[in-house]
């Protein structure tokens, strides 16, 4: 993979054109799901039916390069009945899905195979099983499918589950036993869903379960992973789906400003955060939604207005060009995970009003915030806060990607910290909440005491039932700047 990867790098540099691999040829196996890495795609302008309706192979083609310089392995292909005909799918459609597949493996990707999506006809099992099986019977034992998912985001609900207890083993059936077969849910409480599929499905169990992992700030996907692994055992669990819109309609932190660049900094803290999380749970890579923002027209139901949250999770704008979160994907996809958090306010993003302030961090209270390139402890800039009210706390605050816990072991926090005038309380704090989102205790640094630059420092014990900390760097009852620099956090190595 690593060969192909950089084999297409090549081509792009010199703008030659992506060529097939050499022949047919049975990939490297692959284990599934601990070595995935999957993005899920549709063309940014064709989703869902669409996307096969109105079927462009060489703009699939060139879409997948992008896909394999993320240093994915697979690329999720999701089928509809209503587009491919049901019960019987029709022969142009099985064509344009072998070809899909073939591009993929000349691209040195394997596919997920999405089944029965926006499909609701769950008594018709009969019918179920012929579309089924003339999808999936030339692909038996085909090694260019990682795997099958029989159903997206599955509901479990009586009616829900006695389809899939009778699909499930039909289609690994029809797969001969060679390719996995999982059934994946999502919702607010995953989990608690996860562990209702696991009950209807314990005589009938997919090959592996698939949790989709959506919302807020990532803060407790840790907590949430290693519940989910308990739940799921003794089958094992993958974490398919995970993604943050990057629009000014919307925030998975409070704080941070709704304005594109700021959101687009915010994803990609967000995908680092749960990339950690699921190595940190020996889980593979979570798997990406998706390659590519959405034009309005993409979607089976347009929505009213373009910055419509749900058009804007991709890594790549719909022009093509490359977001943050890229590097967060690509590293997750090499083995490791993105664990800065521009402690040093290095990075800049502008706010509503069009000031520059640091990339990822929540701000809070009656201050003006911005990046100061004139005052720096180390590096190029610093972080100033300037308090509009001397009766009011100010502060800006994080949850670095590594915070998450599990209500044990120890950590040390610091910040570098000078004032104008020696007024007021600066000071560093630590909070730590639960897998509930509620408050448990916070932490408070002794208050910097001079106007020079001076280390503020917090080392202590992670309190019972912990499942992640914030930092908070916090002004009080102070009337001139406060500047901040160089933000540190490190943690004792965890267990699982």
């Amino acid at each position: 993979m690593r060969l192909a990867v950089r084999l297409v790098a090549t081509l792009l540099a010199t703008g030659a054109l992506v060529p097939a691999a050499a022949g047919e040829r049975a990939l490297p196996p692959l284990g599934v799901p601990a070595g995935l890495k999957v993005v899920s795609y549709y063309r940014t302008d064709a989703g869902w039916e669409k996307f096969w309706t109105d079927w462009q192979p060489e703009r699939v083609a060139s879409d997948l390069t992008r896909v394999a310089l993320l240093h994915a392995n697979t690329v999720r292909a999701i089928v509809q009945p209503d587009a491919f005909g049901y019960p019987r799918p029709g022969r142009t459609y099985l064509n344009r899905l072998r070809r899909f597949v073939s591009l993929a493996h000349q691209h040195g990707l394997r596919v997920q195979l999405t089944l029965f999506d926006r499909w609701f006809e769950w008594g018709d099992l009969r019918g179920s099983r012929t579309w089924a099986r003339a999808l999936l019977r030339p692909y038996a034992g085909d090694s260019r499918i990682a795997f099958v998912e029989l159903r997206n985001e599955l509901l479990p609900q009586p009616q829900t589950l006695a389809w899939a207890r009778a699909l499930v083993p039909f289609v690994q059936h029809v797969l001969r036993g060679k390719t996995p077969v999982t059934v994946s849910v999502t919702g607010a409480h995953p989990v608690q869903r996860l562990a209702s599929l696991k009950r209807g499905l314990r005589r009938t169990p997919p090959d592996f379960f698939d949790l989709h992992y959506f919302g807020g700030g990532g803060e407790l996907a840790y907590s949430t992973f290693r519940k989910a692994k308990r739940v799921a055992a003794p089958t094992p669990v993958w974490v398919g789906e995970t993604g943050y819109p990057t629009t000014s309609e919307i925030s998975g932190y409070g704080g941070v400003p709704k304005t594109i660049p700021a959101q687009e900094a915010a994803q990609a803290h967000f995908l680092a955060s749960v990339a950690w999380a699921a190595r940190a749970n020996r889980l593979a890579p979570p798997g990406i939604w998706a390659l590519d923002d959405f034009s309005a027209a993409a979607f089976p139901d347009p929505p009213s207005d373009a910055l419509d949250p749900e058009l804007h999770f991709g890594v790549f704008r719909t022009d093509g060009s490359v977001k943050p979160a890229a590097d967060a994907v690509r590293a997750a996809f090499s083995g490791g995970s993105l664990l800065g958090f521009n402690g040093g306010f290095e990075t800049a993003v502008s706010d509503e009003r069009g000031n520059a302030v640091p990339a990822q961090w929540s701000m809070q209270g009656p201050a003006a915030f911005a990046v100061d390139a004139a005052a720096a402890h180390t590096g190029a800039s610093s972080v100033r806060l300037t308090s509009a009210s001397i009766s009011e706390t100010s502060s800006l605050s994080i949850t670095p990607p590594g915070a998450g816990f599990a209500g044990h072991g120890h950590v040390s926090v610091g910040a570098w910290a000078r004032s104008a005038q020696t007024s007021g309380r600066v000071f560093l704090v630590v909070e730590w909440y639960d897998r509930t989102d509620r408050l448990l205790t916070r932490t408070a640094s002794a208050p910097l005491a001079s106007t020079s630059w001076a280390r503020l420092s917090l080392d202590t014990d992670v309190p019972a039932g912990a499942a992640y900390l914030r930092i908070d760097l916090v002004a009080q009852n102070v009337a001139a700047p406060v500047w901040f620099d160089d933000v540190s956090f490190d943690r004792q190595a965890i267990h699982t």
